[in-house]
């Protein structure tokens, strides 16, 4: 079983919430509910959700996605993301962690995030 994605830290990439996990620990909120950055989000991101931005470590079973955000949904928006603790990659571009399913891609073009909206 892969424990890692192989993109290293500093790496630019596209993060992208696929889905809520098969027993996620927070449902994922409705787009209506959740508030970008509110320290009162009850549930986990809205599916769909989508950023830009620059890895902060490596992607490892175990561990967390970190990454200093320059786009959210298409928007400019700087910030930091941090998913809940990675349970398992599932591909080269893809991992589960306790609330939800992400695909991790390398970011090919500036603003990126914002023209695939």
């Amino acid at each position: 079983m892969k424990e890692s994605l192989p993109y290293p830290s500093g790496t630019t990439v596209v993060i992208r919430k696929l889905s809520a996990c098969s027993s996620p620990v927070a449902e994922p909120t409705s787009w209506d509910d959740w508030v970008p950055g509110g320290p009162d989000n009850l549930g986990s991101l809205p599916v769909d959700y989508e950023l830009r931005g620059i890895l902060l470590a490596p992607i490892n079973v175990g561990g967390q996605i970190h990454v200093y955000r320059t786009w959210r949904n298409g928007v400019e928006a700087d910030g930091f993301f941090a998913s809940t603790t990675i349970v398992s990659v599932l591909s080269e571009s893809m991992v589960e962690t306790f609330n939800s399913i992400y695909r991790v891609s390398i970011a090919t073009r500036p603003n990126q995030a914002k023209e695939d909206k």
